[in-house]
């Protein structure tokens, strides 16, 4: 199956503007420190949704804490004063964002990032915020049982409705819906989908086949783009039984699950 590439990063960068003649929020008496933020956006994600509305950093909400007080809180990007001022010693994070921070919905990825600094008396440096996907992306695919058919040949459809603790009421992917991307929020640890499968055959009439797993729970990581396959698959099983087959690999960034119809059914 054809693999797509998921990955994003946007950089924010965080400089000491030096050396220019139009400079802004210097420091005084040596109190503090002035950091200019400039923001950048490095993208290469193949996906279907508007990537240029990612790659344009005026987009992107921009806060910065010191300690718990909001010095400025959710500002474009482009609203942004060239420089800003902090004091010496003090604990500051730097957060941003762009999207929509839903429980589910189509094309609706979300990144965000944050970075937590501190600035010396006197000091320059240089502070990097990276922006990462923050939830995950789901998409259903259908395979005939080899190169020369189709999943028509065997199936009309095979609906999957999927359901997080985040969501009120779990969202349903057919056929229809090959090629979408429904992207769910997963909170910064990871959440569990539970997925539930309603197979129908050419004549568009549910069918219960034995062995069948309707009902599968699988966990979801933020930045992880999950396909799931469904195929029938003509080899002799014992009985008939087949399960949903989820292979886990935490060293890439997609993951697929495979569901295999039972060759005896077919």
């Amino acid at each position: 199956m054809k693999k797509y590439a998921w990955a994003f990063a946007s950089a924010l960068t965080l400089m000491h503007l030096c050396g220019c003649s139009n400079e802004q929020g210097t420091d005084v008496a040596g109190q503090g420190g002035t950091i200019m933020i400039n923001l950048a956006a490095d993208l290469s994600y193949t996906r279907a949704i508007d990537e240029s509305t990612y790659s344009d950093v005026n987009n992107y909400r921009v806060s910065l804490y010191k300690g718990e007080t909001a010095i400025f809180q959710n500002q474009l990007y482009s609203d942004l004063e060239l420089t800003q001022e902090v004091d010496f010693g003090e604990t500051y994070t730097l957060t941003a964002f762009y999207g929509e921070d839903v429980a589910a919905g189509y094309d609706k990825l979300y990144v965000k990032g944050s970075e937590t600094f501190s600035v010396a008396q006197g000091d320059t440096r240089m502070i990097t915020l990276v922006c990462r996907p923050a939830n995950a992306k789901f998409r259903v695919a259908y395979e005939g049982a080899d190169t020369n058919d189709s999943f028509e040949d065997y199936f009309q459809d095979c609906a999957v409705s999927i359901q997080t603790a985040f969501m009120d009421a779990p969202v349903t992917l057919t056929k229809a819906d090959k090629g979408k991307e429904l992207y769910l929020k997963t909170g910064d640890t990871g959440t569990t989908a539970n997925l539930t499968l309603a197979l129908t055959d050419r004549d568009g009439d549910l069918v219960q086949v034995s062995g069948f797993e309707t009902e599968k729970s699988i966990k979801l990581k933020p930045g992880v783009a999950y396909t799931l396959t469904i195929k029938p698959h003509k080899v002799d099983v014992e009985g008939g039984q087949f399960d949903l087959e989820i292979t886990v690999d935490d060293g890439v960034t997609e993951e697929d699950i495979t569901v295999t119809i039972p060759g005896d059914y077919i």
